[in-house]
């Protein structure tokens, strides 16, 4: 399907959402990656395996995508640290981590029998710690 999207986001500085996906095992996980990035030009899974497990596979979409497919909201909030020479929790300046505000709720039919599981992946490669909303 292409990643058109993907462009336009990145284009307008929309952070990325990094996700994991781990299909079922003894599925067509190539065959189940492509049925996946053909939902949308938001959303691109790796083709190859994520560290050596032939389930797994890392992708990046938008957190519009997630919602839309998925119903599966996101929002940023600060990334937390702890600072170590007051002994107080704090948060790093201009750097956010996704956060979820709930569960998936529905999987779209092409891929019910075969996604076990969706995550996210913290810090995310694609997002840079960036603001956005």
């Amino acid at each position: 399907m292409g990643t058109a999207g993907l462009d336009r986001a990145i284009a307008r500085g929309a952070p990325l959402v990094e996700i994991v996906v781990r299909f079922h095992d003894g599925a067509d996980y190539v065959a189940a990656a492509r049925v996946f990035n053909a939902l949308g030009d938001d959303l691109d899974l790796y083709a190859g395996d994520w560290y050596g497990d032939p389930a797994l596979r890392i992708g990046w979409t938008t957190k519009e995508a997630l919602e839309r497919l998925f119903g599966w909201r996101l929002v940023r909030v600060p990334l937390e640290r702890f600072d170590e020479s007051s002994g107080d929790w704090g948060t790093w300046p201009d750097t956010f981590r996704w956060e979820e505000v709930g569960q998936i709720e529905r999987m779209p039919p092409p891929l019910v029998d075969v996604v076990k599981s969706i995550s996210i992946s913290q810090p995310g490669h694609g997002d840079e710690g960036q603001w956005y909303e």
